[in-house]
């Protein structure tokens, strides 16, 4: 057997360690973890990884053990006896070693987790329950809606404990009308409907059909709004809080497909791009709103899909793919709102006036699109916000800590949607603090759970005196629109 640990050999591979880290979950590269945050793998399993990516291994620095038994068997001869259960297992919250029996109880988790305390709970205490196996104790408890699912705590984390995923498999055990909050209901909807408020397809058409009215009249000559075209090269979803609640916000993204000559389409059903069976702790319903969304790729052959404009459901959308339709995800590109703005503006198909916003702004990381997105797919999100809004506000500053380990709004995990208005505020009192050390008028994200919380509540709570955008809202307040004539269309990237 080979020891590894995933910081060095990431290293000595010239990758990141959390490509390592996907490895090891896809199972593309088996192996079990033991003490000290290492791994163990078959030097087989090794060397058909090296042979896949035409890895040298002679130039590799590697540990073999000798005596360790087969992988499929219990207990590895290295693994220190002290680190066996310490408790009675659970059949429910413990099929994992990396979920209790590997803590150190340091209490990492709990010094970086902005909730630590609330009823008498923290992420260190969850683990020891599970490994005690008080699971009916942690699974009546509220404590886990309140947590964010921000994933401060396994950065913070010595041992890699997945508690994240914990917490989630927690969230499922509860029963389901038992829910706080509207997430079982809304999943129902979306299951039923096609989208988290339950909103009819005749209802739903017809305001599109009149934001397009509206869009003429503001000067976006002919435009029509594409509901169900085949073959158009992106396919775009929404949050569905928007055509119930903020109509006018649409708008923005088809201010900005206007101005790039963008080919794109919106499914009449099934449009919603928020999962909340992943809130909800639900894989079934996640997995099945998933497939509505690969079903639309395919009856309307688009090339590239559009993530919604929320951090969690970029998240998991791009999660579900990768689990359950990684065949179906080959027959098209996942774009980010990142990728297609960066894209826009680069490949100059659109042009953004940065004198329009003069003021101090800075830059707030959704924990999904950022810290999550790097730990699970191996990509995060950072310096592309700040990019595309330096193109549109120049005074960008800093918030601390920021990028990676910034710390969670409060409303992540679905805080916004339960009813848990005073944790949520204490939550954020963090993230207010960081706002108001920057000195900046403006605070711009690209989730719209983020900007509810920042504007909605932190902003009065806190008394930040600050504008909050989202990041695609800033860049179509900034455009500066082609004449009707000079106005070029593309396909697929390509000018026509």
């Amino acid at each position: 057997m080979i020891v590894i640990r995933i910081n060095q050999l990431a290293e000595q591979l010239g990758v990141h360690r959390n490509t390592v880290r996907n490895w090891i979950k896809s199972g593309k590269l088996p192996a079990r973890s033991v003490s000290g945050k290492r791994y163990l793998v078959s030097e087989g399993d090794f060397g058909k990884l090296c042979q896949e990516f035409s890895l040298d291994r002679s130039n590799l620095k590697l540990k073999v053990v000798r005596g360790a038994v087969a992988p499929d068997e219990t207990e590895f001869a290295v693994v220190d006896e002290n680190l066996k259960s310490l408790g009675p297992k659970s059949d429910l919250l413990r099929p994992d070693p990396q979920w209790g029996d590997v803590c150190l109880t340091c209490g990492s988790c709990a010094g970086t987790c902005p909730i630590s305390g609330v009823d008498g709970l923290d992420p260190r205490k969850v683990i020891r329950m599970v490994t005690l196996g008080l699971e009916k104790e942690l699974i009546a408890s509220q404590w886990p809606w309140k947590c964010t699912l921000c994933g401060k705590c396994e950065e913070a984390c010595p041992m890699n404990v997945e508690i994240v995923e914990l917490m989630r498999r927690v969230r499922g055990l509860r029963e389901r009308d038992r829910l706080p909050g509207p997430l079982h209901k809304g999943v129902r909807m979306c299951l039923e409907k096609g989208n988290n408020m339950g909103i009819p397809t005749e209802d739903f058409v017809d305001l599109l059909h009149g934001l397009a009215e509206e869009m003429r009249e503001e000067g976006c000559a002919d435009f029509k709004a594409p509901i169900d075209v085949e073959g158009a090269n992106l396919l775009v979803t929404l949050n569905s809080v928007e055509p119930f609640a903020e109509p006018e916000a649409i708008k923005h993204w088809w201010r900005i497909f206007h101005a790039a000559g963008e080919s794109w389409t919106i499914p009449s059903r099934s449009w919603e791009g928020v999962n909340w069976g992943y809130l909800s702790g639900d894989d079934e319903s996640m997995k099945a709103i998933v497939g509505n969304i690969v079903k639309n790729m395919e009856r309307f052959q688009c090339k590239a899909l559009l993530l919604p404009d929320c951090g969690h459901a970029y998240y998991a959308t791009r999660y579900g793919l990768e689990r359950w339709y990684s065949e179906e995800m080959t027959h098209f590109r996942v774009l980010t709102v990142f990728d297609l703005l960066v894209d826009y503006l680069k490949k100059g198909r659109i042009q953004v006036d940065p004198s329009i916003h003069t003021q101090v702004a800075t830059y707030h990381d959704p924990c999904h699109h950022g810290r999550k997105s790097l730990k699970a797919f191996g990509q995060g999100y950072f310096e592309e916000g700040r990019w595309i809004t330096r193109q549109c506000a120049p005074r960008l500053v800093e918030m601390y800590p920021s990028r990676e380990g910034n710390y969670c709004c409060g409303a992540g995990g679905g805080s916004w949607a339960m009813p848990f208005r005073e944790e949520r505020i204490f939550h954020g009192a963090v993230k207010a603090r960081q706002i108001r050390q920057t000195g900046a008028r403006m605070v711009v994200t690209s989730c719209h759970g983020c900007r509810d919380q920042i504007a909605k509540s932190l902003r009065h709570e806190f008394d930040l005196d600050v504008e909050v955008k989202h990041l695609w809202e800033l860049v179509a307040d900034s455009l500066v629109l082609p004449s009707p004539g000079s106005r070029q269309t593309f396909s697929n990237g390509i000018r026509t």
